[in-house]
């Protein structure tokens, strides 16, 4: 307690005292022998109430010791087994185990290849090695805590954004230990190929390869590309340790339609141990139509990029940006009319849409004409007034004319909206409905209409360009979003009728990860079922083996993992146990293993990574040298932390309840002699 606090109470103990004497000793003389009572009664009234007003406190002041987090990382991707690193990480392990870091750390242990977990055991078996999400998530929990990294890796990533530059932004100090051989070899790569995953009949596209080099001669070597097993293209290269890379771009021919396989190739050198990035697989699929789109607006606004963006992403459509008093025989040629925020300058396009039957997406928001366009067609009327709020969307799981797909609403940011009551005056369904404010409207953000068909869609609401920038900062890619806007697109441009059992998968799968099928499955009533039993029975086309296997429910669809399949063709069934009820499908799974690719350790990759975030660089034979550091290292020592807690030394309801005693008595006594 402060000295001025204890001088308070003498000063109001005084005071009491004073109070009291003055009242019944010097003022009323004719009390008796309760002289005393009543004084006391007003000295703890008195005081009572000045200690309410002091309100003394006391302050308690405890330490403590606080360890940083000692944070062991290791790479648990196929790479370490395939060049024979797997033991050297289970050593380290065991050597950071036994080591004594419990006077100054606590120690936590988490492993990773394309995302990053607690560890369990290490089976070097994941396909993909994303260092970036690694270091990124580790700071994500540990960034604002006083933390060290031991990052066990070869160094090598095969897939994410480069972790080199990621140093800048860690706040965590970085001590890679660095696995398998650091021996650098004569080697030839092809290191990307770019393909379009779609082209058209009797057009020309563009094959992309980056090849590098990593050797000390000048050599020579032919590149190939193979279209279903024949030669399109060869040329002889030239690479030295000073021109060690080559971008080439190649323009091929596609004459027929269907699934192409395209083989690209390097001719091996001789003694290169590491021939399987040599060679990359990859396809194209040849269609003979493609979908034209006219987005048709009259203002600036992000949303069209995003648009374009989305429903580009599948190469077979195309979107030409149009204004509504545009020339109207170009009209004819687009399958989609995408109308932006429509106000009168749109009566020649919603005429044409009405005479020729097209499909339509209207979109609109705080810039939209309601009185035209309510006049102009006669699919909706809305109230219109001239107040707008943001709208937050609600999937309606009700929704039944396609499978929506993996794609997250709750977490996507609120449209902007007009307000006001919206009607829909043909057969229609809702896939998101509105919420303001918290409160669900039941009424429509977005919806379908078909009628005979023509096929429409409505948007009540603008800024689409959040959505897609949330997906991204969600899943580090568009794929959700895009995906979920070329399902709208591809149900607007077709006429193909509801159906109960629908399939969603890719027909080239070039990575382990993406060889997934799923599967939207509908009762009788279109309300989607999730008590189904539904499996997949998958034949090989080269061997004829067939396997099946059951599909797992996973929110608003069932999903069957495929990834342990060997390269090939295969074509599947997919089958709903007890329903009459089937669907087929073929896929190609390419053969491109990406851990393969790389033998050496980039130990010089992860150096630049310690020398950013302040930490040093270790072999596995020099484990004990880095527990040395972190022991010894004074940087790391414990922190002692200090807490103060100011406690009150008086119970405001016993002060309370005292007072009014002592008011009642002293008010009763006086009362008794005559001095009320």
């Amino acid at each position: 307690m402060q000295v001025e606090t204890v001088l308070l109470l003498i000063l109001a103990a005084c005071a009491a005292l004073v109070v009291g004497y003055y009242q019944y000793y010097f003022k009323a003389k004719n009390l008796g022998k309760y002289h005393f009572l009543m004084a006391l009664l007003r000295f703890i009234t008195v005081f009572t109430l000045l200690l309410l007003i002091i309100n003394p406190r006391i302050s308690r002041e405890t330490f403590r010791l606080e360890k940083r987090n000692l944070l062991i990382v290791a790479d648990n991707s196929l790479s370490l087994q395939h060049t024979e690193a797997d033991q050297e990480v289970v050593r380290a392990l065991q050597k950071l185990a036994d080591a004594a870091f419990e006077t100054r750390f606590m120690r936590r242990g988490y492993q990773f290849s394309g995302f990053l977990k607690e560890t369990d055991s290490l089976s070097f078996s994941g396909t993909v090695t994303d260092i970036q999400k690694a270091l990124r998530d580790i700071n994500g929990l540990y960034g604002r805590d006083e933390a060290v990294l031991v990052f066990i890796s070869d160094g090598n990533q095969t897939y994410g954004s480069d972790y080199e530059f990621f140093g800048n932004e860690n706040s965590i100090p970085v001590y890679p230990v660095v696995v398998g051989d650091t021996t650098q070899y004569e080697d030839l790569r092809i290191e990307q190929v770019n393909l379009n995953r779609y082209a058209f009949l009797n057009n020309k596209f563009p094959v992309e390869t980056f090849i590098s080099y990593q050797g000390n001669n000048q050599v020579e070597t032919q590149y190939t590309i193979l279209m279903d097993n024949s030669r399109v293209h060869s040329e002889l290269l030239t690479l030295s340790p000073q021109d060690n890379t080559r971008r080439l771009s190649t323009l091929l021919e596609a004459k027929s339609i269907g699934n192409k396989k395209i083989q690209i190739s390097l001719e091996v050198l001789e003694g290169e141990r590491n021939t399987a990035n040599n060679v990359r697989n990859t396809s194209i699929e040849v269609l003979d139509e493609q979908v034209k789109i006219a987005l048709v607006t009259d203002i600036l606004h992000p949303d069209i990029g995003a648009l374009k963006k989305a429903i580009e992403a599948n190469e077979q459509r195309s979107v030409t940006i149009l204004k509504p008093m545009g020339n109207e025989q170009d009209w004819p040629q687009y399958d989609l009319f995408i109308v932006y925020q429509p106000n009168a300058k749109y009566r020649g396009i919603y005429n044409y849409i009405e005479a020729s039957g097209a499909s339509s997406f209207t979109i609109t928001g705080t810039q939209t004409e309601w009185g035209f366009l309510n006049a102009a067609q006669t699919t909706f009327e809305k109230e219109y007034t001239s107040l707008s709020d943001e709208t937050l969307p609600v999937a309606n799981t009700g929704f039944t004319a396609f499978d929506l797909g993996p794609i997250d609403f709750n977490t996507f940011p609120p449209l902007e909206s007009a307000l006001g009551e919206i009607l829909i005056a043909k057969p229609h369904e809702v896939i998101l409905e509105q919420r303001i404010r918290g409160v669900n409207l039941s009424e429509p953000l977005l919806a379908i209409v078909q009628e005979d068909t023509k096929r429409e869609a409505l948007l009540f609401g603008e800024n689409l360009w959040k959505w897609r920038a949330q997906n991204f900062r969600n899943e580090q890619n568009f794929q959700a979003f895009d995906q979920f806007m070329g399902k709208i697109i591809r149900y607007l441009s077709g006429n193909r009728s509801k159906t109960r059992l629908s399939l969603d998968y890719e027909k080239i799968i070039d990575r382990i990860e993406n060889a997934r099928v799923r599967v939207a499955f509908f009762d009788q009533a279109f309300q989607f079922e999730e008590d189904a039993v539904i499996t997949i029975t998958i034949r090989a086309i080269d061997d004829g083996t067939t396997l099946e296997r059951n599909l797992l429910l996973k929110n608003s669809y069932y999903e069957v993992d495929l990834s342990d399949l060997q390269p090939g063709e295969y074509e599947f069934t997919v089958t709903v146990v007890g329903e009459n009820l089937n669907n087929s499908g073929s896929f190609t799974l390419l053969d491109y293993d990406i851990e393969k690719q790389l033998l050496s350790s980039n130990y010089q990759k992860l150096e630049r990574l310690a020398r950013r975030t302040g930490g040093l660089l270790y072999f596995p034979d020099q484990i004990d040298a880095l527990t040395a550091e972190l022991t010894t290292n004074p940087a790391y020592l414990p922190r002692q932390r200090s807490e103060q807690n100011v406690v009150s030394l008086v119970d405001l309801k016993i002060l309370l309840a005292t007072l009014v005693l002592s008011l009642t008595l002293e008010w009763f006594l006086r009362k008794y002699h005559g001095l009320i």
